[in-house]
């Protein structure tokens, strides 16, 4: 399988690599035809660099989370792109009535339609035990989305994403 290898520019002993599949999976924060948070980058490969380049620390301390994998949370200085996720009590009524379910990727997910986009300075990113990139994603941490809307989930059950209504 195709991995690229990320090596930080300013700590050489902190690397981190993307391989073909996960990079297709990532691409949908990428994408603007695909509901979900959306990164302001060019492409993953331009992103990763910049994090090993410049959070190099954040990548070296992280620690496993209850999933078995390492969560590295990082706060740039700038907006990154939109969290299109949003809490059910910050939706408006307008908002409510557009609720629908849509297929996203492998899963179904509930959705809004809204103007309002939420720009997010915050990143997510998952890495394996070897450091591979299992995924990344802008905005809050949030566990990862159930295989259908029915299935239960205290986050999941609270949030949607937003569906950008095209100008």
């Amino acid at each position: 399988m195709n991995m690229a290898t990320f090596v930080s520019s300013t700590a050489p002993d902190v690397s981190i690599s993307l391989n073909e599949s996960v990079r297709r999976h990532v691409l949908r924060h990428f994408n603007s035809e695909i509901v979900g948070s959306k990164f302001m980058f060019e492409c993953p490969e331009l992103l990763l660099q910049t994090i090993v380049d410049d959070f190099p620390d954040a990548i070296r301390n992280s620690s496993f989370n209850e999933y078995g994998s390492k969560t590295v949370s990082i706060v740039f200085p700038f907006n990154i792109g939109n969290c299109n996720i949003i809490s059910l009590d910050k939706v408006t009524d307008d908002e409510l009535s557009t609720l629908r379910v849509v297929k996203r990727g492998e899963t179904k997910v509930r959705c809004i339609h809204s103007q309002r986009t939420i720009p997010t300075k915050e990143c997510q990113l998952i890495l394996d035990e070897h450091n591979n990139v299992i995924t990344i994603y802008p905005g809050e941490l949030a566990p990862p989305l159930p295989a259908s809307p029915d299935i239960h989930d205290e986050y999941w059950d609270n949030h949607v994403f937003i569906e950008p209504i095209k100008k």
